[in-house]
């Protein structure tokens, strides 16, 4: 259980620092390409380099892992942006809902997953939960700020899926073999950032904003460090947890969505109404319901 308290720890915090990264005056891409140069690093490191890559290469996951990574860059950048123009509670949600992607393809796909009473009860309760927690009046969101949360709903989805769907010990069948799961995304998503970046130079325009070096990369560290471990931590709790993968992703999502949203309220002083309590005690009732057979036994 403490990997999956510590995987919820660490994804709300990337929220949470999304949203101090305005406040800061941290320039985000910059952050963003930094976190995962530093997530690259650490997961190289851990791994054991490329010797774990020539052992783990022409594997399904090692292909998957690739173009996650061409997926991170884009949707990472979409949640910052996110965050800092519609909130913490509404991006986190955005984000986590997703999780209905994966449970469904585990429910219908996977032999080892049964559909019991309880988590079905707990995937409905799921979706309600995140809608209402969400919910805000029309004076305070345009139209489109609802493409950006789709975009993230349907980007997140695949990736959860995917994760989830290679994260057995049939395919991480060496420990090494799971950090570099994790770290290839990461590789990919830094050079693809630091195209961009190198791009944005070439096109420099004059910009108003003056941006803070050196929060930017202490930031883009301390997200990194946070990121990589968020990601490996997932992919424990995949293994170790003796719950079924479609009740993991609710439990974990779901509590990541709690904590961020209560994190946003004590740090930047979020307000929630009372439809988005309502949401978030319906995400704390399908956790429960979701983690009550790991209480039984």
């Amino acid at each position: 259980m403490i990997y999956l308290l510590l995987c919820i720890a660490c994804s709300a915090g990337i929220f949470l620092l999304f949203r101090a990264f305005k406040g800061w005056g941290a320039h985000t891409l910059q952050a963003i390409v930094i976190n995962y140069g530093v997530a690259a690093l650490l997961g190289w490191t851990l791994s054991g380099g490329f010797s774990t890559l020539k052992m783990a290469w022409g594997t399904p996951w090692v292909n998957t892992a690739m173009a996650v990574g061409i997926l991170f860059i884009y949707l990472f950048h979409l949640i910052a942006r996110s965050t800092q123009e519609l909130g913490v509670t509404v991006t986190s949600i955005a984000a986590k809902l997703s999780m209905v992607i994966p449970v469904a393809v585990f429910l219908v796909f996977d032999p080892t997953d049964e559909p019991a009473l309880t988590k079905l009860l707990a995937v409905g309760l799921a979706v309600p939960a995140v809608v209402l927690s969400s919910w805000k009046n029309e004076k305070q969101a345009s139209n489109r700020s609802w493409v950006i949360p789709l975009i993230i709903f349907l980007g997140g989805g695949l990736i959860d899926l995917m994760f989830g769907w290679y994260s057995g010990p049939e395919h991480m069948i060496r420990i090494e073999f799971r950090y570099l799961f994790a770290t290839i995304p990461f590789s990919v998503a830094f050079i693809i950032g630091l195209g961009l970046l190198l791009k944005a130079k070439i096109r420099t325009v004059p910009s108003h904003i003056d941006y803070n070096k050196t929060i930017t990369w202490i930031g883009g560290i301390i997200l990194g460090v946070i990121n990589f471990g968020s990601l490996y931590l997932l992919l424990e709790a995949f293994d170790k947890l003796p719950l079924d993968r479609s009740a993991i992703m609710p439990i974990t999502n779901l509590g990541i969505v709690l904590v961020s949203s209560l994190m946003a309220i004590y740090a930047f002083k979020e307000k929630l109404s009372t439809t988005n309590w309502m949401g978030l005690l319906l995400g704390a009732l399908s956790i429960g319901l979701l983690l009550a057979p790991t209480w039984i036994n």
